[in-house]
C-alpha cells in the first residue's frame, strides 16, 4: 500500500501558493498525493475567475516537474442544504469535480449536507441523494469518481456516520461512479468498531482520510486530525480490514498539525501586538510532514504491505 497525505492544511503555512505546498510534500517523502480544494474557492478567489484549463494546466505542470501523482481530491468547503438553498455549494463544487477531471484526479471526495431544519432519516437520505445525484453529469464527463466521505456525528438519523448509512445511499443513488472515502478521526468520535464497519463496505471503499483523535474520551467530540499514535484509533482493525477486503487505493493521510491553529492569538502589550510565535514556521512543519510518513512507513510494514 502506498502513502499519501493531503496538501490543505499547507496552505496557510505558503500564503496559499500551490507550488510551495506540493514542494513541501516531496521533501517529506510524498510521492502521492491528496489535492485539497477545500480553501480555493472562496469568495474572490481566482478559482471563481479563471478558466478552469488554466488552473488544469498549473496543476499538471507543477505535478510532472515534481514527479508527484494525484490520487484523490476534496471538494470546497460548503453546505449543499444552507441556508441559500446549495446556490453557492452548486456553483463550486461542480467547478472542483471539473478541474479534478482536467488534473486527471482518479476521485473527489463529497461532504454530507447539513439541513438547516429538522428532518427524518427518510427525508435526510432522499433529500441528499438528489443532491448527490446533481453531481453526476460533471463527473461522468471525466469518470471522475465521486466518494462519500463519513460523517462525524452519529447522535441523529440526518448524517451518513457509518458503513451502514453509506451503503444505503450509494444504492438510493445507484450510479457506479459513487463509493466511500473513510475517514478514521470521524469514525472514532463515533465510537464505531472501525475493523467491522469497512469490513461491511468492503468493495465500495475507494479513498481514505487517515488521522487520530481522542474520540470522546480526552477531548470529546474535538477532530483533532493528529498523526497515528497521538490519540486511540484501533489502527491494528483499520489496517486488517484494509487488506482483507483488498482495498486497492492509498493510506491517504488528513493530518493537520498538532494543534489546528489557522488563524493567530492575539496578545496586545503596551499597544504592540505580538506575532512572535501566532504560527510554526514551514521549516519546522517540513520536519513534522517527514515524521508523519516515517509513521506511515513503520504501519504499513508492520503488516507487510508498504509499497514505495
Amino acid at each position: 500500500m502506498k502513502l499519501s497525505q493531503t496538501n490543505g492544511p499547507l496552505f496557510h503555512f505558503y500564503n496559499g501558493d500551490l507550488h510551495s505546498t506540493l514542494v513541501h510534500l516531496k521533501k517529506a517523502g510524498f510521492k502521492y498525493i491528496d489535492l485539497s480544494f477545500w480553501s480555493r474557492y472562496l469568495s474572490g478567489s481566482p478559482y471563481f475567475t479563471t478558466d478552469n484549463e488554466v488552473i488544469a494546466d498549473e496543476y499538471k505542470r507543477e505535478l510532472e516537474e515534481l514527479e508527484l501523482i494525484p490520487v484523490q481530491s476534496h471538494e470546497p468547503f460548503g453546505n449543499s442544504m444552507g441556508n441559500d438553498d446549495g446556490r453557492f455549494y452548486f456553483k463550486k463544487t461542480p467547478l472542483s469535480i471539473d478541474l479534478a477531471g482536467k488534473i486527471g484526479i482518479p476521485s473527489i471526495t463529497l461532504h454530507v449536507g447539513m439541513s438547516t431544519t429538522p428532518l427524518s432519516h427518510e427525508e435526510f437520505m432522499e433529500k441528499q441523494a438528489e443532491i448527490f445525484k446533481k453531481l453526476i453529469p460533471y463527473a461522468e464527463k471525466y469518470g471522475t469518481r465521486l466518494l462519500i466521505e463519513n460523517t462525524a456525528w452519529k447522535k441523529s438519523d440526518v448524517n451518513l456516520a457509518d458503513a451502514d448509512d453509506l451503503i444505503e445511499m450509494l444504492d438510493r443513488i445507484d450510479h457506479p461512479l459513487f463509493g466511500v472515502c473513510w475517514d478514521t478521526g470521524h469514525a472514532n468520535l463515533c465510537n464505531l468498531d472501525q475493523y467491522a464497519e469497512l469490513k461491511k463496505l468492503g468493495s465500495r471503499l475507494e479513498g481514505l482520510h487517515v488521522h487520530d483523535n481522542y474520540g470522546g474520551v480526552r477531548a470529546p467530540d474535538c477532530d483533532l486530525h493528529q498523526y497515528p499514535y497521538w490519540g486511540n484509533v484501533n489502527f491494528d482493525g483499520v489496517i486488517t480490514a484494509l487488506l482483507e477486503i483488498g482495498y486497492k487505493g492509498t493510506f491517504n493521510f488528513e493530518v493537520d498539525s498538532p494543534v489546528r491553529r489557522v488563524s493567530p492569538i492575539p496578545f496586545i502589550k503596551d499597544g504592540v501586538e505580538q506575532k512572535k510565535l501566532e504560527m510554526m514556521s514551514p521549516e519546522l512543519r517540513l520536519q513534522m510532514e517527514t515524521y508523519l510518513y516515517a509513521i506511515g512507513k513503520q504501519m504499513l510494514e508492520a503488516y507487510d504491505c508498504y509499497e514505495e
